[in-house]
């Protein structure tokens, strides 16, 4: 079918229909699917381990979801507790340290202009008391925003009955997908007009497959970050380490950003210091943690997705602006879902002849 054949007058009206309402109500209907979203991917996930009991263990369906969900549920439930309450402790303690660390670097700060003033004596007063002020002002502004933001974290684990609520419906709907796979997939199959069931059915498998690898991909990028960041801030002595390497790992997953913006300047802070071995450690870390991801990226995602990275990074900015933070999530769920239509020819686009 092509692009010609495929837009109607009566199916463009429709088709902005549907986007106007999808923008209006996106938000609210996030929200609404996303315990059912997590049941999908997370059965996704898991399919794997399910057929494989099935088939090699001779076990039923329903008691191999079952068992492939009770131990994925333990193993993430007694990862999260351990990184809740370490992470927890880490943020409380950082907060009350919040103003020794902003005398510091304002003492420091107070020492680096003194020496500057005597290596140049040409530098006016006035100059380097509005130095002065300027960077007292935004290390007041730094410590009350990171104080603010700590804040929130801390709120967000507050609202953990919601958390758990919403945890609880995903399980459910995790056990009922795995468990009925075939039963929902024919089922919405036979909403399918017979001529494009074919290409339905391709197009669903490329979606399941590039989601599940680029999901995959991303928490085992995600995993390599934190697992050598943490073990090198445990290694040279760093407080919260836990959190720092949560907070790499983290970053280290978003496109453009990466890492730097937190080592650069805690490099830049440790030198000033005069504490030039521990900012050659922090150095050598990052590029240690640069040249790991640099390398590992291409293998470990390679053509499982098949989506060119700048297409992926243009996902995830359109994803954001119109879904917030979801979007980094909705964004490449929606390039992934565009790709597979095309590659199973439910939309032909035009060629050159």
């Amino acid at each position: 079918m092509s692009v010609r054949e495929l837009i109607t007058p009566k199916r463009a009206v429709i088709f902005v229909t549907v986007v106007i309402l999808l923008i209006l109500f996106s938000r609210k209907l996030i929200t609404t699917l996303v315990p059912f979203i997590v049941g999908i991917i997370i059965a996704a996930l898991l399919d794997p381990i399910i057929s494989f009991l099935v088939s090699r263990m001779r076990l039923p369906r329903s008691l191999a979801a079952g068992l492939a969900l009770l131990a994925a549920g333990s193993a993430a439930f007694a990862l999260l507790f351990f990184s809740i309450s370490r992470l927890v402790s880490e943020l409380i303690e950082l907060t009350n340290l919040l103003p020794e660390y902003g005398s510091t670097i304002t003492e420091l700060t107070d020492n680096l202009l003194d020496h500057f003033t005597r290596i140049n004596e040409n530098i006016p007063t006035v100059i380097s008391l509005n130095i002065q002020r300027s960077v007292e002002g935004f290390l007041e502004t730094l410590e009350q925003g990171t104080r603010d933001l700590i804040n929130r974290v801390l709120a967000a684990f507050a609202s953990f009955p919601t958390f758990l609520f919403i945890s609880l419906i995903s399980l459910v709907a995790t056990y009922f997908v795995a468990r009925d796979k075939d039963l929902l997939v024919d089922t919405m199959l036979q909403f399918v007009p017979d001529r494009w069931r074919d290409q339905v059915s391709l197009a669903r498998e490329r979606v399941a497959v590039d989601l599940v690898g680029y999901i995959k991909g991303r928490v085992l990028l995600l995993t390599i970050a934190v697992l050598l960041s943490g073990t090198g801030f445990f290694i040279i002595g760093t407080r919260y380490w836990v959190l720092l390497a949560l907070m790499v790992g983290i970053l280290d997953s978003i496109p453009i950003i990466g890492p730097g913006i937190v080592f650069t300047p805690w490099v830049a802070m440790r030198a000033l210091a005069g504490d030039l071995n521990g900012a050659v450690y922090l150095t050598v870390l990052y590029f240690v943690i640069f040249a790991v991801h640099q390398l590992a990226e291409p293998k470990i995602m390679g053509d499982s997705v098949g989506v060119h990275p700048l297409v992926m990074l243009l996902a995830i900015y359109g994803g954001i602006v119109f879904f917030g933070m979801w979007g980094i999530i909705v964004g490449p769920f929606i390039a992934i879902m565009i790709k597979a239509i095309l590659d199973a020819g439910l939309i032909r686009l035009p060629t050159k002849s």
